[in-house]
């Protein structure tokens, strides 16, 4: 997961004056997108063993463009910098992208890494996935303990994962 913070610190090592473009596995958004909202929440949720968990999310909404040109790495910076000053919950909370191709479904998509490409930067968009919490909390604490729901090998007695 990356944050707005990391985000920040990647763009700073570019030249500010190149374009930015933001790309999906269908392509890059148009030329003329609009950060529409960057937006922070704090979130409580019960995951499917039953354990209440809360934390912080991060939104950043981008609107597909028509035309014109992309929006340089200098200004999308002074655009976030700006939003992190009046918010700065948004600075270390997971970061994810709100975005759909002609501004139709918009998709959550997860940001990696800026690469200079073409005398551009482009953020890769890839495919937000769901996770199994108390699986993943596990596979943390020990690999090979447990697979979650519907594995190969049998939960450990008493975990918490799919109740």
């Amino acid at each position: 997961m990356t944050t707005f913070s990391e985000l920040v610190s990647q763009l700073q090592a570019v030249d500010p004056a190149l374009p930015l473009i933001f790309e999906t596995k269908q392509g890059a958004i148009g030329a003329g997108y609009h950060v529409t909202e960057l937006r922070h929440a704090h979130a409580k949720g019960i995951d499917c063993g039953g354990n209440i968990q809360t934390w912080q999310e991060a939104r950043l909404q981008l609107m597909d463009g028509y035309g014109g040109e992309y929006m340089s790495v200098g200004k999308f910076s002074g655009i976030v910098r700006k939003s992190l000053a009046a918010v700065p919950e948004l600075k270390q909370a997971d970061l994810l992208v709100e975005f759909g191709h002609s501004n139709a479904e918009l998709s959550l998509l997860a940001l990696q890494e800026p690469v200079l490409q073409d005398d551009a930067v482009i953020v890769p968009l890839g495919d937000a996935r769901a996770v199994c919490k108390p699986a993943q909390m596990s596979m943390n604490l020990d690999r090979s303990d447990m697979a979650c729901c519907g594995g190969e090998s049998k939960a450990r007695a008493g975990s918490s994962c799919c109740g």
